[in-house]
């Protein structure tokens, strides 16, 4: 069998199981009209247990603290609600085959794999990236609600005398700073420049020195301030809920079950309209990725000589890297995301491919 033959036979195995993704997709929206049933429940046991809570003796200012509190332990743990494998659905989309012993043990060959990573870490630097953003798209409907809340309850707090402005206004910096870091990634699009840098930089050379000292400057400036704003959202939420904490001296543990359904309606909520959102753009990425390979890949490999295969061979292995995966519990609150399938650069026919047709990219190519 040629290189070619073997080639067009992989892409429409591709082609078959990116339909059969499309077919989970389908079904998801069924799974997604059940779960909003789900939504108001949490609400509802929250707001009951509040009013019990008020019957003896509790304060209700209590009950918005804890809003707080809890706003800001999901932002910094609902990450880790991703790492549960699906329970109770036959939807768990394996990342890996049958072959992944020899995967792991091909992976564990580190000289081989740094010799691709070094020829093409500008596209793997890519692919991470562009993972992340298609996955981080999702839920930021459903943070904006929930910070939206915070900046009630603060205000109400800071009426009341609970918090002083000092603490409203750090509470309420750090809320434009995750809102403003998601309206960032709302307005990215993968496989585009301009996510650090707000408007594309030209690839040719500037003629003077001037030129280049003006362009940049004007990157790092720019790529400096998008840093902040990472890192702000990321690391500053820990600091100012032990901020937060200390003012009111109150730690979560002494309102246990307000915490929890606090807790579990915040995730809810967010759970929610990440299936929402991920559907949306997990369908258009799946009908994107058919049409790339049926339309385009496919056509052009049947066409094409032996001495394109190997290029086209790298187009196909840069397409399978992202891994489109669901996860959801007993057939609710589905999720759909892709992750960087790594593992297949352990394969030492991809990592020849890799090797041998290198990165055409720089680092200008992602900004």
């Amino acid at each position: 069998m040629t290189t070619k033959d073997a080639l067009i036979i992989r892409i429409s195995s591709q082609i078959t199981q990116e339909q059969e993704y499309g077919k989970t997709l389908e079904e998801g929206k069924c799974r997604l009209a059940r779960t909003k049933y789900w939504v108001p429940l949490p609400i509802i046991l929250l707001l009951v247990w509040t009013v019990i809570c008020i019957l003896h003796d509790i304060d209700p200012v209590d009950v918005l603290m804890m809003w707080i509190v809890a706003s800001l332990f999901i932002y910094m743990f609902y990450f880790f609600l991703m790492m549960i494998p699906s329970l109770g659905s036959g939807t768990s989309t394996p990342l890996t085959d049958a072959n992944t012993h020899i995967r792991i043990r091909e992976f564990l060959r580190l000289a081989n794999l740094l010799k691709t990573f070094r020829k093409n870490k500008v596209t793997f630097i890519e692919i991470f990236w562009n993972a992340f953003l298609i996955n981080a798209k999702p839920l930021a409907k459903g943070f904006t609600i929930i910070y939206c809340i915070d900046v009630i309850c603060a205000v109400i707090l800071y009426a009341e005398e609970m918090i002083d402005l000092h603490l409203l206004l750090i509470i309420i910096l750090q809320i434009v700073v995750i809102l403003a870091f998601y309206a960032k990634i709302v307005r990215a699009n993968p496989d585009a420049p301009g996510f650090f840098v707000p408007r594309t930089i030209t690839s040719e050379t500037p003629g003077t020195e001037a030129a280049k000292f003006k362009i940049w400057l004007y990157i790092s400036t720019a790529a400096m301030f998008t840093g902040l704003l990472i890192v702000g959202a990321m690391l500053f939420p820990g600091l100012t809920l032990n901020q937060y904490l200390e003012f009111i001296s109150i730690l979560p543990t002494e309102y246990p079950i307000i915490l929890l359904l606090t807790l579990l309606t915040q995730a809810v909520i967010i759970r929610y309209y990440q299936g929402v959102e991920s559907h949306r753009l997990m369908t258009a990425l799946n009908t994107r990725h058919i049409a790339v390979l049926r339309d385009d890949l496919l056509p052009r490999v049947r066409a094409g000589n032996e001495e394109q295969m190997n290029d086209l061979r790298r187009e196909f292995l840069l397409l399978r890297m992202n891994k489109l995966v669901v996860q959801e519990f007993f057939k609710r609150f589905p999720v759909y995301a892709i992750l960087p399938n790594f593992l297949l650069i352990a394969d030492p026919t991809a990592r020849e491919v890799l090797d041998s047709t290198g990165d055409e990219k720089s680092i200008r190519d992602l900004l």
